[in-house]
């Protein structure tokens, strides 16, 4: 039998210490349905507020994407659906054409995140193989993120909320 390292948990401290508050804080009925989900939503406020308070900002963004997957899910139930990519030449063209508006609005000085999600989006949409459309979903997802920090980081300098 092997024994396995005892986890540092020191870095959890101030998790748990906001757990433990939210229990104390949050009254239940005991043997209530409602009471448990009622701790148990004010429990997990508590603790994407804390998470969002250390994590690094990609971090942050990534959970609320992950927080708005797991909603989509709840809401949508689609199942399966077809890529609905590449299927004919002018989604080539459109690549084509929103990849070089974005450049030359960007060398020009006047490329905003609109126009490179729109170009991201653009070549996803020409892409038929699904290496390929995975590859360029993710740089979809990456420009929606940058673009989520870049609102952030605009919101923070001005004082304003989220």
């Amino acid at each position: 039998m092997t024994s396995r390292p005892t986890p540092d948990l020191t870095p959890l401290h101030d998790l748990t210490k906001a757990i433990a508050t939210t229990i104390a804080e949050t009254p239940v009925r005991l043997g209530s349905p409602e009471g448990a989900a009622d701790l148990a939503a004010a429990v997990a406020v508590r603790v994407a507020a804390y998470v969002g308070s250390v994590l690094p900002t990609s971090g942050r963004v990534l959970a609320e994407i992950a927080a708005e997957r797991a909603a989509q899910d709840l809401r949508r139930t689609t199942g399966d659906l077809p890529d609905g990519t590449g299927d004919d030449a002018g989604r080539a063209g459109d690549a084509e054409r929103a990849r070089s508006f974005r450049d030359i609005s960007l060398s020009c000085g006047y490329g905003t995140w609109s126009d490179v999600l729109a170009a991201e989006v653009a070549e996803a949409n020409a892409e038929r193989a699904p290496a390929r459309l995975r590859a360029e979903l993710l740089q979809v997802a990456a420009v929606a993120t940058a673009w989520i920090e870049a609102i952030d980081r605009r919101t923070a300098e001005a004082g304003e909320t989220k």
